[in-house]
């Protein structure tokens, strides 16, 4: 990984080829750390494993939500609503459903 030296040169480089107009940011990866460990803000990530094919379809979902809400923290929420309304019922219904996937 680049030191700030390095990092120094390559911005006055860019700078000398006339893209110094460009948004940049240095990211310092220690210093980066220790703000994600704070967690001042309280944000959490969410993960879990799945194939392409449902990974694609939740991201065009979630895609979809947060363009039609515009307010990414307000179209999670409709989200999460949205799935608490399926009764359990429901749910076990559809998973015993014999599904190509």
């Amino acid at each position: 990984m680049p030191d700030v030296v390095e990092c120094l040169k390559q911005c006055q480089w860019l700078v000398a080829h006339g893209r110094a107009s460009e948004p940049a940011k240095l990211v310092l990866p220690r210093i980066e750390a220790k703000r994600r460990i704070e967690n001042k803000e309280k944000h959490h990530r969410v993960q879990f494993d799945c194939d392409e094919t449902t990974y694609s379809a939740f991201h065009a979902q979630l895609k979809r939500y947060r363009e039609l809400v515009t307010n990414v923290t307000i179209a999670q929420q409709i989200m999460v609503e949205l799935l608490a309304q399926v009764s359990d019922e429901s749910i076990r219904a559809l998973a015993e459903e014999e599904k190509p996937w």
